[in-house]
């Protein structure tokens, strides 16, 4: 299930209550007739600005939807709920040389452009040092306020962790910095929020887990953070 941003979800949650609005308000119109008025207007100017920035980006060249996508990266947005990560990926193949040729920074302004690109190529991709890759993926990760991008260890990974854990063993020593790392790292949504709540994830959580990953290593995460705890000074232990 894909989880959305703090942004998506807060605009989904506002749709959501525009749309009850107007339907208390078509049933109680005599009541409240100002509520479906105001409601679907404003409801009516969110779906406005959707469509104009849709169509705003399909206009754009590939140099200026690099230029969103570095945004976006910057603002913390996933692919998910990326309108340019969306338009670029439908340029295809044609559209690789220069986005790739975009990607000069190893840090995670580049996030989405290399997500875009791994779907757009996998020739364009690889051929990308795999030192550059792995620095935009290491420093989105420990940048991360909130971890909707990942995905959630134990349940399901999503592409930006799918694409560091294809990197491989030369992945390890960015994610064994991340081992000591214990702040929060919770993600928004509904399923995936309510476990990551439940057990209480952290950086160093999904270090662990992309390791496992990497190691091949079948461990389910405890739901314990002591004891999760107990098999990172294991892991720190191994490295030494």
């Amino acid at each position: 299930m894909k989880q959305q941003s703090l942004l998506g979800y807060l605009e989904t949650v506002t749709i959501g209550i525009l749309f009850l609005s107007v339907g208390c308000a078509h049933r109680n119109s005599a009541s409240a007739p100002g509520l479906t008025t105001n409601s679907v207007r404003e409801l009516g100017t969110l779906q406005e600005r959707r469509l104009a920035y849709d169509k705003r980006l399909k206009a754009m060249s590939v140099a200026q939807l690099v230029e969103e996508l570095r945004s976006d990266s910057e603002k913390a947005r996933e692919p998910f709920n990326s309108a340019a990560y969306r338009e670029i990926v439908s340029r295809g193949e044609g559209a690789t040389a220069e986005l790739k040729s975009k990607l000069t920074r190893n840090d995670r302004a580049s996030l989405l452009g290399l997500l875009a690109l791994r779907q757009m190529s996998q020739r364009a991709y690889q051929s990308l040092t795999p030192s550059f890759r792995i620095s935009v993926f290491a420093d989105s990760l420990k940048s991360s306020k909130y971890f909707n991008t990942w995905g959630i260890p134990n349940a399901y990974w999503e592409e930006a962790a799918k694409a560091l854990i294809n990197e491989g063993e030369s992945a390890k020593p960015s994610l064994v910095v991340l081992l000591r790392d214990t702040r929060a790292a919770p993600v928004f949504g509904s399923e995936g929020a309510e476990i990551n709540h439940q057990n209480h994830y952290r950086v160093c959580d999904y270090a662990l887990a992309l390791l496992d990953e990497i190691l091949r290593r079948k461990v389910d995460m405890p739901a314990d953070p002591a004891e999760r705890d107990r098999l990172i000074e294991q892991e720190l232990t191994n490295q030494k």
